[in-house]
């Protein structure tokens, strides 16, 4: 069922919201930095930011592979689309075009997958049939990237409608859970470490935001299924960062460590 917003941004999605998201495709496109949307295309509100986030997904015709989300804070919305097309796996990255600079921006993740899908439908899911879905944990990291030159300046449904500063997805090794743990028993805390040939490693106390990497997905999968959207097998979800945002370096071997849940090698290629 359709909120009051969700119903105003569907009357926009045929007019305001495809020009609006034609203007940020084209700079994912283009791996260029777009100006602030038009003033009479801009999102008003949460609803009108997401309904423009979906019509930038269905105009790049790429695949939705993943889902950022967070238990979501007053008067923000924290969900967004992952694209095959800008998710890794292997340990050297090419930085997409339009991010290449003297380092990168990242956030150290646990990427979840599902085992099984989570249809869109009437009733709630329950934390039980949503873990029962998972499937295998591998450590990751987002790459962080706005289309936008000055996105510090902007409202926060502008930043929802360009997908929250998603730039790209390594998923590296999967987690070994002990015997007998499951999904459920990841841990809120670790020691997030970056090693670089050369230098001394650096370690981070690492806390998950939500304390839990779980709850999230089921806030996400209950908030998808009203919108007629849900999860699907092989998709993978991320929940949010364990030591903020890092800045690593381009062209060196690093290696980084998710405490005792295993290490990423990789190495950013401009």
């Amino acid at each position: 069922m359709n909120t009051p917003g969700a119903a105003q941004a569907l009357e926009r999605l045929p007019t305001l919201d495809d020009k609006a998201a034609r203007l940020l495709v084209a700079a994912r496109r283009q791996g260029t930095l777009a100006e602030r949307l038009p003033i009479e295309l801009r999102p008003t509100n949460l609803e009108e930011g997401f309904a423009i986030q979906q019509r930038v997904g269905d105009q790049l015709g790429w695949q939705t592979a993943a889902w950022k989300c967070a238990l979501p804070p007053a008067g923000k919305l924290i969900a967004a689309p992952i694209y095959d097309a800008v998710i890794h796996r292997g340990a050297q990255y090419c930085i997409p075009a339009g991010l290449a600079q003297s380092c990168v921006r990242v956030e150290p993740e646990l990427a979840c997958l599902l085992a099984h899908d989570l249809p869109p439908r009437r009733d709630a899911y329950g934390e039980a049939e949503v873990f029962d879905a998972l499937g295998n944990v591998h450590v990751a990291l987002e790459l962080l990237g706005s289309r936008y030159v000055h996105p510090e300046t902007l409202t926060f449904p502008e930043l929802l409608a360009d997908g929250l500063f998603n730039a790209g997805l390594v998923i590296g090794p999967r987690v070994e859970l002990r015997e007998g743990a499951t999904p459920t028993d990841l841990p809120a805390e670790f020691t997030v470490s970056v090693t670089r040939a050369g230098h001394d490693t650096v370690s981070f106390a690492g806390r998950h935001p939500d304390r839990s990497v779980l709850a999230p997905i089921v806030w996400l999968a209950n908030f998808l299924r009203v919108r007629g959207l849900g999860l699907h097998a092989g998709q993978a979800v991320i929940t949010g960062s364990y030591a903020g945002v890092l800045e690593l370096p381009i062209g060196c071997e690093l290696y980084i460590g998710f405490g005792d849940l295993g290490t990423l090698p990789l190495t950013f290629l401009s």
